[in-house]
């Protein structure tokens, strides 16, 4: 089996999970959702590179970028689309009503949110429960000093713990695309790292 088809074979399932996230792209069904995903690894295996990271990561990418790129058609779509409505006892033709997107449909938020908690969570599990305990003090507003009394650390080794852990975080996060978070707590890409257009 040839390298390419190898890494399609081997991340059909990681697409379709991901593809999963998208069901409730209005007017697509999971077939085509994953139709598209399975594009997009293939144009992965096709591209890839180690020295865009790890396969994983550098495919996830792509596969979000195209179901994203549906999701937004999809939207643009339903923003401009008219139906028709008689009312009850009419015979004559019914007011033309523009219909407005349900907010609550905004699916490409919904899965930022997810992929978020993920690799956060994923990342926050390499480090020791010490570590973690720290940064969930950082968390909560807790000042160095006042975690002396929580956790019986002093403040300068829960700084020096605190400030190599964000460091690496950091530096994971990078090497998976992203450049840290948002207002809203949602990793942001790296527009550096991202996927070309012919790719996503």
């Amino acid at each position: 089996m040839d390298p390419v088809t190898r890494l399609v074979t081997d991340h059909l399932a990681f697409a379709n999970r991901i593809a999963a996230g998208y069901a409730n792209i209005a007017a697509v069904t999971p077939d085509d959702l994953q139709a598209i995903a399975h594009q997009a690894l293939h144009r992965s295996a096709l591209k890839y590179d180690p020295a865009h990271g790890t396969f994983e990561a550098y495919a996830g990418r792509a596969i979000r970028n195209a179901l994203n790129d549906l999701h937004a058609k999809q939207a643009r779509h339903a923003e401009h689309e008219v139906v028709i409505e008689t009312p009850a006892g009419e015979t004559t033709q019914g007011a033309f009503i523009e219909q407005s997107p349900d907010p609550q449909q905004d699916v490409a938020l919904l899965v930022s949110r997810v992929e978020s908690r993920e690799v956060l969570e994923t990342l926050l599990a390499t480090l020791s429960p010490r570590t973690r305990s720290i940064l969930g003090c950082v968390a909560q507003g807790l000042s160095y000093a006042e975690m002396d009394g929580r956790l019986g650390i002093s403040k300068q080794a829960a700084h020096k713990a605190a400030t190599a852990a964000m460091d690496d975080l950091r530096d994971q996060l990078a090497a998976r695309g992203f450049k840290g978070l948002d207002s809203q707590g949602l990793l942001k890409s790296d527009s550096l790292k991202r996927l070309s257009p012919g790719l996503g």
